[in-house]
C-alpha cells in the first residue's frame, strides 16, 4: 500500500511524524498488488443491479432454445444479436462453436455427408447456370426471396438492378383495388415492396426482370399511338375489355371471366392434353372439355405449311381494366408517373408486393423498411 501526499510548503517531512494539516489534504491510496483492482472491480460490479438480467436472458442461456432460434439467423444477425449487451454475449459465447454451425444456410449450399441423386445434381447444375455467382455458398448474409421466398445467399442471389430503373417496376391497379385497405388486398401489406433500398432476389426470379419491364411499358406505349386522342383510326383500344388488365390478375378484387384462344400444334397434342385438361377442367362447361371432337370450345384449323393446328377456348378470370389519365394521353405526363412519384399505389413487378401510395401513408404512416 503506498500513501500519497499533497503538501502546500516547503518544510521538511518526517515520515515517522504526522504532518500538520494533514487533514486539509486529500489522501489517494494505490495498491502495489495487481489483483487488487481487479478485485476491487469484481466487488463494484457484483453489487451493482444487473439490468439486463430478465426473461429473455435466461432464455438464450438455455441451449435447446438458442439452437432453435440459430435455425432462423444468419452470421451477421448472430453477431448482431451477441452484440446487444453483455449479458447477451455472455449467454451465447459459450455456445458460439455449435451455433456457428447451426445457422441459416443457403438451399443451394449441398449438405455435408449427404447423398444427392441424379434429379438433385442437375437442379443444382441448373441452378448454378441461371445464377451469377462465382464463389460457394455464403453463410453470413442468407435472406429469403423477396417474390418466391426460398433461402438463398448473396452469392446465389440475383444482381441488382441499377438505380435508374427503380421506376419500371410499377404496376397499375385497377379502381377497386385502389379503394380496397391493404390488409385485404396483400397479405403482406406490414412488409410492402423495398426495391428502393434493397432488391433481394433469387436467380429464377431476377431472370427476364428488365424484359417483363419493357413489355408491359410498351404496352401503353402501344395503347397511346393507335389511340383516337391523337388522331388514329379508332380501333378501339381502351374500349370493352381490349384496356390493360389489373396487374393482380384473377386476385384482383373485381375480376371477371372472359374467354380466351389458344392455339397448339397437332403434333404436341399428347403432352398438350394433359396440361390443358389439368388447367382448363375447372373452366370448361359442364359437359365439355374432355371430349375430342371438335365443337365450340375446340376447333381444328389449317395453318401455313398445311400444319393442322387446334385452337382452343377457355374461360380465364383476369382483373379488371385499369384507368389512364388524360394527361398520359395526351402526352404532358410520363407513362405510370403518378406511381413512380408515390401518388398512388401500385404493385411491384419486380418482388411481387405492393407499393404504398400517399393515401396509405396518411393512414398507416410511413412505410417500413423503406428509405426516404
Amino acid at each position: 500500500m503506498v500513501v500519497v501526499l499533497e503538501l502546500d510548503g516547503d518544510d521538511a517531512f518526517d515520515p515517522y511524524s504526522r504532518p500538520k494539516g494533514l487533514e486539509h489534504h486529500s489522501v489517494t491510496f494505490h495498491s502495489t498488488d495487481p489483483n487488487h483492482s481487479k478485485g476491487a472491480n469484481i466487488h463494484a460490479e457484483a453489487q451493482r443491479p444487473n439490468p439486463n438480467f430478465n426473461n429473455v436472458s435466461k432464455a438464450l442461456g438455455c441451449y435447446p432454445i438458442v439452437s432453435q432460434l440459430a435455425q432462423y439467423l444468419d452470421l451477421n444477425t448472430l453477431h448482431a444479436l451477441s452484440r446487444t449487451c453483455r449479458q447477451f454475449r455472455a449467454n451465447l459465447v459459450q455456445y458460439r462453436t455449435r451455433l456457428v454451425q447451426q445457422t441459416l444456410r443457403c438451399e443451394n449450399e449441398p449438405l455435408p455427408n449427404a447423398e444427392t441423386n441424379i434429379h438433385q445434381r442437375y437442379s443444382d447444375r441448373r441452378t448454378a447456370l441461371i445464377s451469377d455467382r462465382a464463389s460457394p455458398c455464403a453463410r453470413d448474409m442468407v435472406s429469403d426471396c423477396r417474390r418466391c421466398g426460398r433461402i438463398i445467399c448473396r452469392n446465389c442471389a440475383h444482381k441488382p438492378p441499377s438505380a435508374s430503373l427503380l421506376r419500371m417496376r410499377h404496376r397499375r391497379l385497377c379502381s377497386k383495388c385502389l379503394a380496397t385497405p391493404l390488409p385485404q388486398i396483400s397479405r403482406h401489406w406490414q412488409d410492402p415492396c423495398t426495391c428502393t433500398s434493397s432488391v433481394y432476389l433469387c436467380a429464377p426470379c431476377g431472370t427476364g426482370m428488365n424484359v417483363a419491364d419493357t413489355k408491359y411499358l410498351r404496352i401503353w406505349t402501344w395503347r397511346t399511338r393507335y389511340s383516337t386522342y391523337l388522331g388514329g383510326l379508332g380501333t378501339g383500344v381502351g374500349e370493352g375489355n381490349e384496356g390493360v388488365k389489373c396487374w393482380r390478375g384473377e386476385k384482383c378484387m373485381a375480376a371477371q371471366e372472359v374467354e380466351v384462344e389458344i392455339d397448339r400444334s397437332e403434333e404436341g397434342r399428347a403432352s398438350d392434353r394433359e396440361s390443358s385438361e389439368s388447367d382448363t377442367d375447372q373452366h370448361w362447361p359442364e359437359g365439355e372439355g374432355k371430349e375430342e371432337r371438335a365443337g365450340y370450345w375446340q376447333t381444328e384449323i389449317e395453318g401455313i405449311g398445311g400444319v393442322v393446328k387446334k385452337k382452343i377456348r377457355k374461360r380465364v378470370r383476369v382483373g379488371k381494366t385499369v384507368k389512364e389519365w388524360e394527361d398520359e394521353r395526351d402526352g404532358k405526363d410520363d407513362v405510370l408517373g403518378r406511381e413512380s412519384r408515390g401518388e398512388g399505389r401500385s404493385w411491384c413487378g419486380w418482388c411481387g408486393r405492393v407499393v404504398w401510395g400517399t393515401k396509405d401513408r396518411q393512414i398507416y404512416g410511413e412505410e417500413p423498411g423503406v428509405s426516404p
